[in-house]
């Protein structure tokens, strides 16, 4: 007879998998995918991305562009090429040694589970001076090159107007990396039974005050996301839009799992964020013969003040992503997925705690929703212009984009108002029992 006391045996469940999985992608990412690019190689012999194995090949390709009509000193380069050599010599030794390490850490986290914990952290800390390294290393030839061409070495000459660009596969590194490093631990410790918590919801009390999870996600996303964008502009050339927008995606993830600090989230917890993910993509292309009237903000609202601040971001974020893949993805993307989830998020708190009853009140609910659209949404729209659009940034240029986009902000607003009025009360109350019901996600 088995005794009930005794805790069942914990298996090789999906977190020792992916523990052990990831360094071997760590591993494969340095070792083989591009992690330099020089578009202007693009019609010689030499290729246009380069592997850490490659990078000498990227100096002979500088030296191959010299050779044939570019106004360029060489002497500048040649007496730096040595320690540039080095440094190459140094990033593959890291990444050998490194990739070793990576293996070793996924064959004992498979054995060890949460003792190879420490190792894990050597692994994700490799994985971050590899990139950062890298990047340190494409900053000084890029300065080389400049000072080789007789350009000034500015901030837009070695980020967005520079010769040689790091690639997205860098920024993977060093963001997995950071994920992983807190988490480890958790990851392979898998000495509790998974079922234990299976039906434990969260009390449902209002809170009204800014406790540690609220913290974490203002600093996330009104920090760490806008970074991204920026990043991704400057630093990516504004073409890793696909990239940016996945880091969006998983940074917005943590706010809202950091709901489930108790317990582990269901499957019917995110389903019902999943569904209104995809009310929100079928909105708006049931209406794209109307533009800019679409009722995406409208469902990202209603999310929002039903599910709580955090929900009501990823639920933004994921409706921005999605439904650009009926309507065009591009630099814009990571723009609409940031403006639609600062909305939900800064809808959530408004509307925490008691102050939830506020939702009964359609005129304060929908005069909300068409102010926020107009100058939340339709601000940021129109600074992303600017950056996607213009070859120089002045606030005459800024003022002459808010101005000319108005119209179309305002169309936006009341579209915003009036699938409020229509959708709000009847989603209120399905939600409303669907939490009451199932006891989910109560913020």
């Amino acid at each position: 007879m088995r005794n009930e006391n005794m805790s069942a045996p914990a298996g090789l469940d999906g977190r020792v998998r992916l523990a052990a999985a990831l360094p071997v992608a760590f591993a494969l990412m340095v070792l083989f995918a591009p992690w330099l690019s020089m578009p202007e190689l693009r019609y010689t012999r030499y290729g246009m991305t380069f592997t850490l194995r490659e990078l000498p090949q990227l100096l002979e390709g500088i030296g191959y562009l010299a050779e044939n009509g570019t106004q360029f000193d060489m002497t500048v380069f040649t007496a730096s090429r040595a320690g540039l050599l080095a440094g190459i010599r140094f990033l593959q030794v890291l990444a050998v040694v490194g990739g070793i390490l990576c293996l070793v850490f996924a064959v004992l986290a498979l054995r060890l589970r949460a003792r190879a914990a420490g190792l894990g952290r050597v692994v994700c800390f490799w994985g971050l001076c590899v990139s950062v390294g890298t990047a340190v290393w494409n900053l000084q030839l890029n300065r080389v090159v400049n000072r080789g061409l007789g350009t000034e070495n500015t901030f837009t000459s070695l980020s967005i107007d520079s010769h040689i660009q790091v690639t997205a596969w860098v920024c993977a590194l060093a963001l997995l990396s950071l994920l992983l490093l807190p988490f480890v631990r958790r990851l392979l410790d898998t000495g509790q039974d998974p079922a234990a918590d299976r039906f434990v919801t969260r009390a449902q009390k209002p809170d009204e005050r800014m406790g540690r999870r609220t913290l974490t996600a203002i600093f996330l996303i009104v920090l760490v996301i806008p970074a991204l964008i920026l990043f991704g502009i400057w630093f990516l050339n504004d073409r890793s839009y696909y990239f940016i927008a996945l880091c969006i995606i998983l940074v917005s993830m943590l706010p809202f799992f950091l709901v489930f600090e108790d317990r582990r989230p269901q499957a019917r917890e995110l389903l019902i964020l999943a569904v209104l993910s995809a009310m929100a993509v079928a909105g708006r292309a049931a209406f794209f013969m109307l533009p800019q009237f679409k009722p995406v903000t409208a469902i990202v609202i209603i999310a929002d003040i039903s599910f709580g601040a955090e929900a009501g971001f990823l639920v933004g974020a994921v409706s921005g992503f999605v439904s650009n893949f009926f309507f065009g993805q591009g630099p814009w993307t990571p723009w609409q997925m940031f403006a639609w989830g600062i909305i939900g998020f800064l809808t959530g708190l408004i509307f925490r705690g008691t102050r939830r009853g506020w939702r009964e009140n359609r005129t304060l609910l929908c005069a909300f929703g068409g102010l926020a659209t107009v100058f939340i949404y339709g601000l940021i729209m129109d600074t992303a212009s600017l950056f996607m659009y213009s070859s120089s940034y002045s606030w005459e240029a800024l003022a002459a984009l808010y101005v000319s986009g108005f119209p179309f902000n305002v169309i936006h607003g009341v579209s915003t108002v009036v699938f409020l009025q229509i959708l709000g009360q009847p989603l209120f109350r399905k939600l409303d029992r669907i939490k009451r019901k199932y006891g989910i996600l109560e913020p």
